[in-house]
This record gives structure tokens, C-alpha cells and sequence, in this order.
């Protein structure tokens, strides 16, 4: 590996961080956050600071009204302020759906961390078509990475 190489995968492993590492195994959160350097550097290399927040529902639920006025979890929230991105994670939640889908909780953390990183670089999912776009961008990067898909819409294949 070049030293330029190296020192932008360096920036990059520093760049990416995951917190709340008391909810989860920390060889899931070590591993989580490998697979986010990688998706940092293809997704959003731009961005100088992506820091992801594990949270239980308590804390996301409290989130969620402060700042969308829902006082409901939810399974993700993005926080971007120009090239720095904060993302508050369900564990919670991510249990709960991938339990239902039949995979393991570290590809729906990643899931959700790589959606909300996806936010913060203007994809939006509202709208069907922007739907659609989104979460096919979050298969895309998951393949490059040798993962298999996790988005499945409610009551669809996993």
C-alpha cells in the first residue's frame, strides 16, 4: 500500500466513529465501524466527521420528539451540519426488525448507520421514487462491500 494510500485510509478510520458500545457486543461495534470506514470512504468521502450513536428506545424516543416532534422511536436520526454528520441509532429497534427478518443485528446497525449517512449527502426517502433510489443506493454500497442486501420493506423478503 502507498503512503498516500495509507494516510487517506488513516484520515478515514479516524474520520468514523461509534458510540454507545455498552448496548452490543463490542466485537459488533469494532466490526460496525470497520464496515463504516469503508462505506464512509465510497458513500460520503467528503464528509470529515461521521459519528454513529448507539441508543436504546428511551434515549431515540426523546430524540425523536426534541427534534421531529414525535415523541415515538424510530429506527435512525441524522444530524448534519456541513461536512460533520452525527447519526443516533435504534439498537432497540434493530433488534426488533431483524429479528423479524431473520438477520443478524450487525447488518441492520449497519443498515441504519449507512441510511443515515446517506441523509446527510442529500438522498431522501418520502417520496416513492426518492424511496426507491435510496434504499437501492444502500444495497449498491452494501454489495461493494461483500454484504448481502438488508432493506425489505414491511412484510417483504429479507
Amino acid at each position: 500500500m502507498s503512503e498516500v494510500t495509507q494516510a487517506h485510509d488513516d484520515r478515514l478510520a479516524r474520520a468514523v466513529q461509534v458510540l454507545g458500545s455498552g448496548l452490543i457486543d463490542r466485537a459488533v461495534v469494532e466490526w460496525l465501524q470497520d464496515q463504516l470506514v469503508e462505506l464512509h470512504g465510497r458513500a460520503a468521502p467528503a464528509i470529515r466527521r461521521f459519528t454513529v450513536q448507539l441508543v436504546n428506545d428511551g434515549v431515540m424516543s426523546q430524540l425523536h420528539a426534541r427534534h421531529m416532534n414525535d415523541p415515538t422511536t424510530t429506527d435512525v436520526l441524522t444530524f448534519a451540519d456541513g461536512n460533520e454528520v452525527d447519526v443516533a441509532v435504534c439498537v432497540d429497534e434493530a433488534r426488533r426488525r431483524a429479528a423479524e427478518l431473520g438477520h443478524d443485528l450487525s447488518r441492520e446497525l449497519l443498515l441504519y448507520s449507512l441510511h443515515g449517512l446517506l441523509h446527510a449527502v442529500g438522498f431522501d426517502d418520502r417520496e416513492p421514487a426518492d424511496f426507491e433510489r435510496m434504499h437501492a443506493e444502500e444495497d449498491r454500497l452494501l454489495a461493494a462491500i461483500g454484504i448481502a442486501a438488508t432493506f425489505a420493506p414491511k412484510g417483504g423478503p429479507a
